[in-house]
Formats: structure tokens, C-alpha cells, sequence
């Protein structure tokens, strides 16, 4: 009884973190048209940056025109052999809400699926992958003093670093993007419902945090094992 009243309230909150997103993405897209009939100044205060359009699977945001690693990481081309690399929504919430970022360096070489990035959270941590290979030509500066960006914004200001690949072709083949992204996003929801049951009830009891910030509940020797499975890398206990 007590995992699936756990697995009804996730369900529930899912379906509220769903609503406040499509509002929270009307109100800034009001203000991006706003910024387009402002005089200069005025438009580099409204300026926000450039995001993918929402698309919604299973309860998460999936936007159509990235490419998405299994890890739960994406790609985005913002050039002739460079993309600029993120968490997707189910990534961002598996890993709650980030307190400190470790980006790499500008000028390492980072294979795909290598180590990418560490995101440090309420005394846990976890690496993210490289959906590509390449060069790190730039990581993003707002996420020293903004790591919670990567939680609140993972497709917009919360992307992590730009890589330059002389193989970006047979990389992005790697990658997943159209139905298969679709279908992949839709198992990762059923396999992580089967999961929070097998803590038998552990998971969002109090029903007092939305889904977002669901990982919160989970014990930490039971969220490692959901960042290896998900995440496809390593979840620390930091407070050890």
C-alpha cells in the first residue's frame, strides 16, 4: 500500500511540475516578444537565452530538435562540428537540485559517454557524460555563481559546455532523437516507477515537494543505484 500510495503521489506531482513548466514557458515567451519593441537598453535586461520549444513525454520535457543520450544527457548543433551539451528534464530532476558544478576544462578532450561534468548536491554528487566527443571550447561562466540553473533551466542557461568534434556526424548517429528519443523517454518513466515501488513507500511520503524535487526522498545508497541505472555513471555520497 505504501509504494503505491508513493508511485500515485509522484504520479500526481509529475502532472503539477507539468503545469507550472507550461505556464512558467508562456510567461517567458511574453516577455521575449515584449523585449523585440523596447528601445536597446531596455531589450538586454528582457534578453533571455535562446531555449527549444517544450515538447512533453511521459511527463517530461523533451524538446524535438536535440539529440539525447541514453546517460539522460543532450546535444544541441550550434555549429558546423560543435554542440552545446546539457541535462535533459529527467536527468535535472533525478539529480535535484544542484548546489556546485565541476565543468571541465576549456581545451580537454572528452570521449563520448566519457566523464563530462559533476554536479554536487545537498552532500551528494554525480558525474554527467558526454553525449559527443571532442574538444571543450567553452563552458558556460553563469554556472559558477548559478549551479541551481542546471535544475531550473536545463535546456536554456543551464547548459554545461560546448564541444568541437571532428567526428560529429557518426556521433550524433550515436545519439537518439525523433520516435526512438520518444519511446526511450517513455521506458526511462516506467523502469524509474518500478524502482521508487521497490523502496516500498520510502519515496515522497509527506507528498510535500513536487516532482522536481522528488530525488530529495530518496535515501542515498538507493538514489547511487538510480543515478549508475539512469545516468549511466557514478553518484557519490559526499557526507562519507
Amino acid at each position: 500500500m505504501g509504494a503505491l500510495l508513493a508511485i500515485a503521489t509522484f504520479a500526481l506531482f509529475i502532472g503539477i511540475d507539468y503545469l507550472v513548466s507550461r505556464r512558467t514557458t508562456a510567461r517567458e515567451g511574453a516577455a521575449a516578444s515584449a523585449a523585440q519593441t523596447v528601445p536597446a537598453p531596455a531589450r538586454a535586461v528582457l534578453k533571455t537565452e535562446p531555449r527549444p520549444e517544450p515538447v512533453w513525454v511521459a511527463g517530461f520535457d523533451m524538446p524535438e530538435q536535440l539529440h539525447y543520450h541514453r546517460g539522460h544527457v543532450w546535444a544541441r548543433i550550434v555549429g558546423p562540428d560543435t554542440v552545446a551539451v546539457g541535462a535533459d528534464d529527467f536527468g535535472r530532476r533525478l539529480l535535484g537540485k544542484a548546489e556546485g558544478i565541476v565543468l571541465p576544462k576549456v581545451g580537454s578532450y572528452i570521449r563520448q559517454g566519457g566523464k563530462g561534468a559533476h554536479v554536487a548536491v545537498a552532500g551528494r554528487g554525480a558525474d554527467l557524460i558526454s553525449p559527443v566527443d571532442g574538444e571543450v571550447v567553452a563552458v558556460n561562466p553563469e554556472l559558477e555563481n548559478e549551479p541551481q540553473l542546471l535544475s531550473d533551466d536545463p535546456y536554456g542557461r543551464g547548459w554545461l559546455f560546448k564541444i568541437r568534434s571532428t567526428n560529429l556526424a557518426a556521433n550524433l548517429r550515436n545519439l537518439l532523437s525523433g520516435s526512438l528519443a520518444r519511446k526511450w523517454m517513455e521506458d526511462s518513466r516506467e523502469q524509474l516507477e518500478h524502482r521508487l515501488m521497490a523502496l516500498s513507500g520510502s519515496v515522497l511520503q509527506d507528498g510535500g515537494e513536487p516532482a522536481s524535487d522528488f530525488a530529495e526522498h530518496v535515501p542515498t545508497e538507493e538514489w547511487m543505484g538510480l543515478i549508475e541505472a539512469f545516468l549511466l555513471t557514478q553518484g557519490y555520497d559526499q557526507r562519507a
